[in-house]
């Protein structure tokens, strides 16, 4: 439901100089701005328990203290498990707990009502019939990301197992989530493993048949973004952690990206394989007053886009030959290509997506493991 999350609490929630005697390290200082941190002492770094990351942020005489952390690792020490909302209770319990590690004492309800600065809703889907996270993944990549959602850099990487889609405000990634747990910290998608994320793969390697994860996160990292992500999706701007802590949440947001990225003008890609003059009929049969010509050129328009790396590779073909303004009124006639892709004549794993994320049950280790 969600995994890494950034709280923001002011400095009225504290009382006297008791965040100041805390031996916080100069983070960086620019001006009137001063980001100090509070590190994990040695003997925490060997003990294995996951903790947040806080921060104590000075502008002036205002402060503000935030911490950062994955929430199923806080409470299950791994973020294959998923959360659900009845977690909260838990969670707010465990952040208390762990909190006072570093010295920090919190009130439950301080902690229930801290504003949300940044979050990542995520969903795990487990994949079924022999369908590979890496083969998703790279159907995934022939998709023109670059047009969608205002992004503005892709990157396909560690062996066809992530993409991951940015802008400065906020990115998508979709990754092989079993693969990514034996990365090393450079090569990872989640860069911050814990002990049991690295015993899991073992568990899972030692199966006749690992599992299939194919992760989708949403990273929503700028707050001004994130507020008109949740206004897009019908909720309020300025959520506390009680707010955005609603399956109903995460759900649409998760959906309406995944929707935006595949759905909407790319399911053509993943059809199933009817051959051109089968594609030529469906052509004609959806557009009855539609020329020979025009035909004839979606068919093979429809044909180049699924080949190779498809859309991506094309465009990077035509572009050398034709200007901007050409390559988007092609991009424009793929639409009807989409119009007459009929869902159910898909690959199986557009409708286990879909299906997983209309249902959007928590995952759990013990779904994954052999009985």
């Amino acid at each position: 439901m969600i995994d890494t999350i950034i709280l923001s609490l002011p400095q009225k929630a504290f009382s006297g100089d008791k965040l100041k005697n805390l031996g916080w390290d100069l983070h960086s200082r620019s001006g009137e701005f001063q980001k100090f941190v509070k590190n994990q002492k040695t003997a925490q770094k060997k003990d294995g328990i996951y903790r947040p990351r806080p921060r104590w942020i000075n502008r002036g005489y205002s402060g503000l203290l935030q911490f950062e952390f994955s929430i199923p690792k806080l409470i299950f020490g791994n973020n294959v498990d998923e959360v659900f909302e009845k977690d909260f209770g838990i969670v707010l319990q465990t952040l208390q707990v762990r909190l006072r590690d570093f010295g920090l004492w919190l009130d439950e309800e301080f902690l229930r009502s801290a504003s949300v600065s940044a979050f990542h809703p995520s969903k795990n889907i487990l994949l079924s019939d022999s369908y590979m996270a890496s083969g998703v993944i790279k159907e995934l990549g022939k998709i023109n990301f670059t047009q969608k959602m205002d992004l503005t850099r892709d990157s396909f990487r560690n062996d066809g197992h992530s993409i991951q889609l940015y802008a400065n405000s906020h990115s998508l990634v979709v990754y092989d989530k079993i693969t990514d747990l034996a990365k090393p910290r450079g090569r990872a998608i989640d860069k911050n493993q814990t002990p049991m994320q690295l015993s899991l793969f073992q568990q899972f390697k030692k199966q006749e048949k690992p599992p299939e994860v194919l992760r989708i996160e949403a990273r929503l990292s700028d707050k001004r973004k994130m507020n008109a992500v949740l206004e897009k999706n019908g909720f309020a701007k300025n959520p506390t952690f009680e707010d955005i802590f609603k399956e109903n949440v995460c759900k649409k947001i998760i959906s309406s990206y995944w929707n935006e990225m595949v759905v909407k003008e790319n399911l053509f890609l993943f059809g199933l394989s009817s051959g051109p003059k089968q594609t030529l009929k469906n052509i004609t049969k959806s557009y009855p007053g539609i020329k020979p010509k025009e035909a004839a050129y979606l068919v093979g328009l429809d044909q180049l886009c699924k080949d190779g790396d498809g859309i991506r590779e094309l465009r990077g073909t035509l572009e050398k030959q034709a200007t901007r303004r050409t390559w988007y009124r092609i991009a424009n006639d793929m639409k009807k290509l989409n119009v007459i892709q009929n869902p159910a004549h898909c690959h199986g794993w557009i409708g286990q997506v879909r299906d997983q994320l209309e249902a959007f049950q928590p995952l759990k280790i013990d779904d994954l493991l052999c009985k």
